[in-house]
């Protein structure tokens, strides 16, 4: 999928600051910081997203009719966009440094407008009639194993 025919969404320059950097060769925008300046973060993602909205990789898996692991891989290759908020917190060791939180925790988001193109995409891709002759077979239901069954269990 090519950048000119995936309807990604369009990130404003004055939010590049607030919404972090996108891990290379990807476009999944990671941020650090407070609990406190989630709240920025979330605003601005959701400004970006539109009236469309966001959802979690929960929520994506379910609304592509993909699996968790397939909306991870998307989003690693670079083919959906996804922006991550790791909460920090001080640092008990090096004074004046932050670390991620002690349960690491974090928020993701991945716009439905992207979700919508995906599923419409594979919706195409799944071609019914192949997709029930492979479920269905020519209806000889005598070929149904590959292989015939273990001896002990004749």
């Amino acid at each position: 999928m090519s950048d000119d025919s995936f309807p990604f969404v369009k990130i404003p320059k004055n939010f590049k600051e607030i919404i972090g950097v996108p891990d290379t060769g990807t476009r999944l925008y990671r941020a650090y910081g407070s609990e406190e300046d989630c709240r920025q973060w979330t605003d601005t993602v959701f400004e970006i997203c539109g009236n469309t909205g966001c959802v979690s990789p929960g929520g994506a898996a379910g609304y592509a009719k993909v699996s968790r692991p397939g909306v991870h891989k998307k989003l690693k290759s670079g083919g959906l966009t996804g922006f991550v908020y790791h909460i920090t917190q001080d640092s008990f060791l090096f004074k004046g440094k932050k670390k991620l939180s002690a349960n690491a925790f974090f928020y993701c988001y991945i716009p439905r407008s992207e979700l919508k193109a995906w599923a419409d995409e594979l919706d195409k891709k799944r071609d019914k009639t192949e997709l029930e002759k492979e479920v269905m077979g020519d209806g000889n239901y005598n070929d149904k194993y590959p292989n015939k069954p273990p001896k002990h269990l004749k």
